[in-house]
């Protein structure tokens, strides 16, 4: 196709062509508004503008006013070279304030003044203390001491009085010398005298006896391998002393040899174990006058009941004994009389209540 000789020239294409807008006449008659609605598409947009401030007194001395462009890339260099530089720049702070160093000293003074004042109100409480502990070891020290003097007086004590011969090398060691020795004699006219001899201590431990904490229970090993006990005592000078009485049992005569011999008006002391009975013949038949008590003695075969007058202090006592512990056969030194023409075969009268035990702790003639 051939174009003609017409020149070329440029003509305003547009491309959105404006929308025709309806136009409303306005006439005599009031006509009624109507809305038309905006055609997003033909909304113009928004125009950004870069405002640069103007140069001002305080700027005139600048001699170059930065471009957007210098400030987009002095932006972006602050933001890079602050992430960076994290934890690299050293943190900025203000200064403390000068009173708090005042307060801060004053706190440190009055607690080194506190600290030197109570050191020095605590320095007679150390001394004290001090003292004091050293009190408590002497006392144990000494205790300890006192403990092995006495283990080595009753040691010696006991091997005496096993070691013994006769009365006259036995009598220093024992309770009661002077009450004794007629008994000693009596005794050891009908069982010689033989001394067994001692070897060692096997058990020592303390017995209370009637609130009396000077007494001591031993156990050993005689010389021919037999173990005995003892009962010892610490009088008042520091001296032991033997229980002979309970060491050898003593009875004024065999206990089932008194049952079956019954020697008519007599009163003897005897050793026996108590138990309460329900037995009543001949003249103590009668239960509304009498209490009847079990009499046996160790190592011996006969039984004898024992009669005490209901209400008197002889069965009042016995009772009391018997209250104190409920296990059978309470021991107990008893005074036994048989009066003349008694008919009960196994009947005696029990006299007095000696000891609630087997061993006095004080002699029988100083009791009340």
């Amino acid at each position: 196709m051939v174009r003609g000789k017409k020149p070329m020239e440029l003509r305003p294409v547009d491309d959105d062509p404006e929308p025709k807008l309806e136009v409303i006449r306005l006439g005599d008659e009031p006509q009624p508004v109507r809305l038309v609605p905006e055609d997003p598409v033909a909304r113009p947009g928004r125009v950004a503008r870069l405002e640069i401030p103007a140069v001002v007194a305080v700027d005139s001395r600048r001699t170059h006013e930065p471009g957007p462009e210098d400030l987009l890339d002095s932006e972006l260099l602050d933001s890079v070279t602050g992430e960076e530089t994290w934890g690299k720049t050293p943190a900025q702070s203000e200064p403390l304030p000068w009173g708090w160093f005042a307060l801060l000293g004053l706190l440190l003074t009055g607690a080194v003044i506190w600290s030197v004042s109570y050191v020095r109100q605590a320095e007679p409480l150390v001394a004290e203390a001090h003292q004091q502990a050293v009190e408590v070891v002497n006392e144990s020290a000494a205790s300890d001491l006192a403990m092995e003097q006495l283990l080595q007086r009753i040691e010696d004590t006991v091997k005496r009085f096993c070691e013994a011969t006769s009365i006259e090398a036995m009598l220093p060691v024992a309770r009661h010398p002077e009450r004794v020795r007629p008994l000693m004699e009596q005794y050891y006219g009908q069982h010689p005298l033989q001394a067994p001899g001692f070897a060692k201590v096997k058990t020592l431990r303390g017995a209370v006896l009637d609130s009396t904490d000077n007494f001591w229970e031993l156990s050993v090993v005689l010389g021919d391998g037999e173990s005995k006990k003892f009962l010892l005592q610490e009088t008042e000078d520091g001296s032991i002393r033997v229980d002979w009485e309970t060491a050898v049992t003593y009875q004024p005569m065999k206990w089932d040899d008194y049952a079956l011999q019954r020697p008519a008006d007599t009163t003897l002391d005897f050793r026996v174990l108590v138990d309460e009975d329900h037995f009543f013949s001949h003249e103590f038949s009668n239960s509304n006058r009498w209490i009847s008590f079990r009499l046996t003695a160790p190592g011996q075969e006969e039984t004898l009941f024992g009669y005490a007058a209901k209400g008197g202090p002889v069965a009042t006592a016995l009772l009391a004994i018997l209250g104190q512990n409920a296990a059978p056969h309470r021991p107990a030194i008893l005074r036994l009389k048989l009066p003349p023409d008694m008919q009960s075969r196994r009947g005696v009268v029990i006299d007095k209540v000696l000891s609630s035990r087997w061993v006095y702790v004080n002699p029988p003639d100083s009791d009340s």
